[in-house]
């Protein structure tokens, strides 16, 4: 505790303070205020008489008093004590507190008591602060208002002062500049104006005070004095006018009326204000009296309230149309009646809650019950139950109740869709893993061994690619049937998406499993279907694990069905295969998913980096701009490079992920480093089948604000040459945000010059097997000057990579490439060491 604040406890502990309230609530309020604050010499009475008592016996250091003490107001009170005639101080502080006031009049009325504050109850905030500051004053003097007399005869300023020093605290100017300026900095209560004045008349002061502020009162002195003037000058703004010479008892008058002037004006306003906002509410509530009635038969809820006994003491209209009753037949029944006998379990729950809330006392509670309408019809409702009480003693439960049925039944469809494929009707992927997981974990439990047999149906693709998408999900549906048909529960058959199923087999061992795989297979081997004049037939290949607790996860379960099913295509297909750890192909495809695994994790973790390559422009003698490499950091830092990651994520389908994360990491890169002007960006084979492509490179631009000019994207030849159409279109979308296209090993694939002018690309890049023995190889220099030509010719930029000496750049150079790469140019580095690096010359 600070010193100050001990100080002030001790200060608070020595004030006696008399509390003057027939009120208990509120001299327990004012208690609460004070006691914490260290102000313990508290003396409570109900009664003017008891104060008075009091007061004659004992020292009082503060009185707070009641404006409506029943046998002696507070006003009254307060003049006894002000007077002298009781025994003790005159000047003794005094607070009064009111529940109901008007602000003017009680404020003039406390002015004119010596009242030192006056302090509304719904503010008892303010009182500890009052207190203080009373308990440190040392004598009460009533503020005076503020008089300011301009006026330049010293015989009449001499006279205003005597007459009314004892009222007022006054100020005067003896001509009018001065006035004006002394009134526009402290704004006094009233000002006495002359109006012959030197410097500046009275009226033009007046006129500057009126249109400073129009609420100021101004009374006008002169002593020649004509029935027009008086007219302009109170049209002007004057209270009053007093004309010289004057007698001592005609200027108190006059300034006694002008002071009280504004009193009056703001009472009045105030007063009419609160009459209005009485007849406002009074309407408004009359209003809202009649339209509650209206509201709450016409709501589409039913609001009733229930007794302790849950009988029905109130329904609305919505009852009789909810529930076929009426009103009247239903009031004094219990909500008990409405429910059907087999719903007894829940409305034990709705009964529990309910006590709930009466006996502990709970705001609210929410619960869901079906209710059984005249037709004995179900109908779900949910209640939202609210206590209501006028005291501690229970009163009523107001409940509303609103039809949910449709919901239920909404909810128990998406519960259907959440677990079941839409296509099919079989249990889904979402179902599977959580079986899949309660049953790896009651293998693990109990040592029991369950099955997993997984399928994919072979070449299902072709159907689809030949027949139609549409022909394609009908056999799916048909072969959905025949195999459910051969799956009998507690197994269940999973429909994981494509034509992939899954069947959980519960309580088998190993030979049990394959033997039902046979089956399936039959199943399937057995079904053909008729397109025209053909039957199809199909097969399926399958790979079975078992669920025996040797694996930890049921994901690791998951994976070794998918390596099973993985062996059985890669020995020919329509097979079943039992899952064997020692099988060559499954370390083949661990090493794939691990390494997909690795890629994501790094990705999450931004341990994906790019190293950057400069591109050397011949013509201009510097680097024009560098080729973004990804590397994969590890954990302890080694970084690795992309051909022990990249083919196996090619191999696995997930090189749009990777494509996706260069793309975001080469943006944020060319954000922070806006040196870096300009940077090439590979893509893969598969990320034009993306359709996700455009989305991420602009969703990618937009984040970071970097201009799409400073971007190029690369994309080998082969892969261009896939699919022309589909590249064609993706080039046009990039070329359309700004974006520039390179075709990287060009040459290294067939009809090249055939398809170079169908491709929009801004650069070329040769392969590097024609660059690298350029300067040995006769036939490859004749080549490339050959490509140089055409892509020149083409209006095109042609690029060598592979640039590894001096010999092969002179013979690049004579040939008139446009840039040149390679180690002889610059290897592949961090970004942080990039702008280290020179211009060759």
């Amino acid at each position: 505790m600070s010193p100050n604040t001990d100080n002030t406890s001790s200060v608070a502990a020595n004030v006696c303070i008399l509390i003057v309230h027939n009120n208990p609530s509120a001299q327990q309020k004012i208690s609460d205020c004070l006691l914490p604050l260290g102000y313990s010499q508290l003396t409570i009475v109900d009664s003017a008489k008891k104060a008075l008592r009091f007061l004659r016996s004992q020292h009082v250091d503060i009185i707070l008093v009641d404006v409506d003490t029943p046998d002696l107001d507070g006003w009254r009170l307060s003049r006894l004590v002000r007077c002298g005639i009781l025994n003790c101080r005159s000047d003794l502080p005094i607070v009064i507190m009111a529940s109901t006031w008007c602000e003017r009049i009680a404020e003039v009325t406390a002015r004119e008591y010596g009242i030192n504050y006056l302090l509304p109850l719904n503010q008892l905030d303010q009182l500890p602060p009052i207190v203080q500051k009373l308990a440190q004053e040392t004598k009460y003097e009533p503020p005076k208002p503020r008089l300011l007399v301009v006026e330049d005869s010293l015989d009449t300023s001499d006279l205003i002062q005597r007459v009314l020093s004892a009222a007022f605290d006054i100020e005067v100017a003896a001509d009018g500049a001065e006035g004006l300026q002394i009134w526009k900095e402290k704004r006094h209560d009233l000002v006495l104006l002359d109006v012959m004045l030197p410097t500046l008349s009275g009226r033009d002061i007046l006129i500057e005070i009126q249109a400073t502020d129009p609420n100021q009162p101004v009374v006008i002195m002169t002593a020649h004095t004509t029935i027009d003037q008086a007219e302009e000058l109170m049209l002007l703004g004057a209270v009053d006018f007093l004309p010289k010479p004057f007698r001592a008892e005609q200027l108190r008058k006059v300034c006694d009326i002008a002071i009280h002037r504004e009193d009056y004006l703001v009472s009045n306003a105030q007063f009419a204000a609160r009459v209005k906002s009485l007849e406002e509410r009074e309407t408004e509530f009359r209003n809202l009296y009649e339209s509650h009635h209206q509201l709450l038969d016409d709501l589409q809820s039913v609001v009733m309230e229930l007794d302790e006994n849950l009988k029905i003491c109130f329904l609305n209209r919505t009852w009789e149309t909810l529930m076929g009753y009426s009103i009247e037949d239903s009031i004094g029944r219990s909500i008990e009646d409405f429910t059907a006998a087999e719903d007894a379990p829940q409305f034990a729950i709705f009964r529990e809650k309910i006590t709930a809330a009466i006996y502990e006392k709970k705001s609210s509670a929410e619960i869901e019950l079906c209710l059984r309408d005249i037709n004995q019809q179900q109908i779900w409702t949910q209640l939202k139950i609210s206590r209501s009480t006028k005291s501690e003693q229970f009163s009523t439960l107001t409940v509303c109740l609103d039809n949910i049925t449709e919901r239920r039944a909404s909810q128990a469809q998406l519960k259907y869709l959440a677990m079941h494929d839409s296509l099919t009707g079989l249990h889904n992927r979402h179902h599977f893993e959580l079986t899949l997981e309660q049953l790896s974990a009651d293998s693990m439990r109990s040592q029991r061994q369950h099955g997993l047999v997984y399928l994919d149906l072979d070449h299902f693709k072709v159907i689809n690619d030949t027949f139609g998408h549409q022909k394609g999900d009908e056999v799916l549906r048909e072969m959905s049937g025949l195999l459910s048909r051969g799956v009998q529960a507690p197994d269940i058959l999973c429909r994981l998406g494509g034509d992939e199923f899954a069947v959980l087999l519960r309580d088998v061992n190993a030979q049990a499993a394959q033997d039902f795989a046979r089956e399936i297979q039959k199943i399937i081997g057995d079904f053909s279907f008729q397109f025209q004049e053909q039957r199809i037939n199909l097969g399926c290949s399958i790979g079975v694990t078992m669920i025996d607790g040797s694996a930890h996860t049921a994901e690791e379960h998951f994976m070794r069905a998918d390596i099973a099913l993985y062996v059985a295509k890669g020995r020919g297909r329509n097979l079943i295969h039992l899952y064997d750890a020692q099988d060559n192909e499954s370390d083949e495809l661990r090493m794939r998913i691990n390494i997909s695994q690795k890629i994501r994790k790094a990705i999450s973790e931004d341990r994906m980096v790019l190293y950057f390559q400069p591109i050397y422009d011949v013509n201009k003698d510097k680097i024009s701009y560098y080729e973004a490499l990804v590397r994969l950091r590890e954990p302890n830092g080694t970084i690795v490079g992309p051909a022990e990651f990249i083919p196996a994520l090619e191999a696995a389908g997930e090189m749009h992920l990777l494509d996706r994360w260069i793309i975001k990491l080469a943006t944020r890169t060319l954000k922070e480093y806006p040196e870096l002007n300009h940077i090439a960006i590979n893509l893969s084979a598969q990320a034009f089948k993306d359709e996700t492509l455009v989305p991420t490179i602009l969703e990618s631009l937009k984040n970071t604000g970097v201009n799409p000019n400073r971007i190029t994207f690369e994309l080998t030849e082969s892969a261009s040459l896939f699919n022309l159409h589909i590249t064609q279109r993706v080039i046009a979308e990039l070329h359309k945000l700004g974006c520039s296209f390179s075709v990287d090993d060009f040459g290294s694939g067939f009809s090249s010059f055939a398809y170079l002018k169908d491709l929009p690309a801004d650069y070329i890049k040769l392969d590097g097997s024609f660059i690298q023995n350029l300067h040995k190889d006769t036939i490859d220099r004749a080549l490339v000057k050959a490509m140089i030509q055409v892509i020149q010719a083409l209006g095109k930029k042609a690029v060598a990579e592979y640039v590894e000496n001096q010999e092969i750049l002179d013979i690049l150079k004579a040939m008139g490439i446009d840039f040149v790469q390679g180690y002889h140019i610059g290897h592949p580095v961090p970004v942080e060491k990039v702008l280290q690096k020179k211009s060759i010359r």
